[in-house]
């Protein structure tokens, strides 16, 4: 059974095609912006009503009803009790939907104990907003490119590949650029199966196969803060190359081929194949076919394994509101991340250092973190007297 599907994806959204403010306070100030633009603040809201009614009529409860009917369901004249009835309606969807999330995550957790550690680390992460890159299939396998770029993982490019699919079924066939949404990965006796929710279009995509495998690769570090500085179109693709760490290993990979760099001291050698560089465009040419891509989107096209950024990622602080909850996690990026940025301003932070290690549990993978950060700490002279008596045995004094 599954936990992730289109159905309660539908749901979920229609049960938020028509959010209303919830206080008065915010209705006054809504109301005020609109008259001093001169819009006409009524109509607007009824024509928003108006666009989402006939769905709406199909999901909500029969005592909000009339008051679609009448056009006062998004009004501020809606009486305070209904407002809140409806308001609570809505939270109560957004729940529901947030605990098929978290039970189709607990799925996925679970069945990636069963996989490769590349799997895992690839899992850990999120897929949600990945793009689709490049679809490949051979046989029994398929080869899922997904482009992190709008994402939420540390991996630029990641590249699933599912052995042995022994079905495969899909509302609407998935395609280059559909954006993946949703997903949940089971195991099923000796296999698994997996189902992702695309956008753009919508499609509904499950596949069962004998085992799972994942590869995935960075950008090299120069695109990241070239791209920062807004300077990655003001240089050639030549440039670009030439500010590569030539020692680290390349990969060119396109929506249409993949291929180990084998050089970038004079342009692009590839394993395989040729590129051509000229002022505007590069030739690519592999297995006796030819691609034509323009410099800009080539420079994207170069990937690496080597993760240049984890340091960079380490040293960036985090927010002050996250420390605990970083600290106290299981994510040992994130608890670096905190304990450097609580190292880095020990004065403003004084009260969360203190209840920060008052709560966090020493194991024998942290202590030697936790002594070096302590005795800094003491040296600062942030610790209270209850906290220093408790790390007594690691201070230096």
């Amino acid at each position: 059974m599954w936990n992730v599907s289109k159905e309660a994806r539908e749901r979920f959204e229609k049960c938020n095609l028509l959010p209303i403010h919830e206080s008065d306070d915010e209705w006054e100030i809504v109301i005020r912006e609109a008259k001093e633009e001169g819009e006409d603040f009524a109509a607007s809201l009824r024509e928003e009503l108006e666009e989402v009614k006939e769905e709406l009529l199909d999901i909500l409860p029969s005592r909000f009803i009339p008051y679609v009917l009448d056009g006062s369901l998004n009004q501020p004249t809606l009486s305070k009790a209904v407002r809140m009835d409806y308001l609570q309606w809505m939270q109560e969807a957004d729940k529901e939907f947030e605990d098929i999330l978290d039970a189709a995550s607990e799925n996925t957790e679970q069945a990636i104990t069963s996989l490769s550690n590349s799997v895992q680390a690839v899992l850990e992460e999120s897929l949600h907003d990945t793009v689709i890159e490049r679809i490949v299939r051979e046989g029994e396998t398929i080869h899922l490119y997904l482009n992190t770029d709008g994402g939420f993982s540390t991996k630029s490019l990641i590249h699933l590949v599912f052995e042995g699919v022994k079905s495969e079924v899909s509302d609407t066939s998935i395609k280059v650029e559909q954006w993946l949404i949703y997903y949940e990965l089971q195991k099923r006796g000796e296999g698994f199966a997996f189902r992702a929710l695309f956008d753009s279009p919508q499609a509904e995509w499950t596949i069962t196969m004998e085992n799972m495998e994942a590869e995935y690769y960075y950008r090299p570090k120069e695109y990241r803060h070239l791209g920062e500085e807004e300077k990655l179109e003001e240089i050639t693709l030549l440039e670009y190359i030439a500010m590569l760490d030539q020692d680290h290993s390349y990969w060119f990979i396109t929506p249409h081929i993949e291929c180990n760099i084998t050089s970038l001291s004079e342009g692009i050698e590839i394993e395989g194949g040729a590129i051509e560089i000229d002022n505007e465009q590069v030739v690519v040419t592999v297995g006796g076919k030819q691609y034509t891509y323009d410099n800009e989107a080539t420079k994207g096209y170069i990937y690496t394994d080597n993760d240049e950024e984890i340091q960079h990622r380490y040293e960036e602080p985090l927010p002050f509101d996250e420390i605990e909850s970083a600290v106290l996690g299981s994510d040992i990026e994130r608890q670096v991340q905190a304990w450097n940025t609580m190292y880095a301003n020990p004065e403003a932070l004084r009260d969360l250092i203190n209840h920060v290690l008052a709560k966090v549990k020493m194991t024998d993978e942290n202590e030697m973190m936790i002594e070096v950060y302590v005795n800094h700490f003491y040296n600062e002279g942030i610790l209270t007297e209850a906290v220093t008596a408790l790390y007594q045995d690691l201070l230096n004094n």
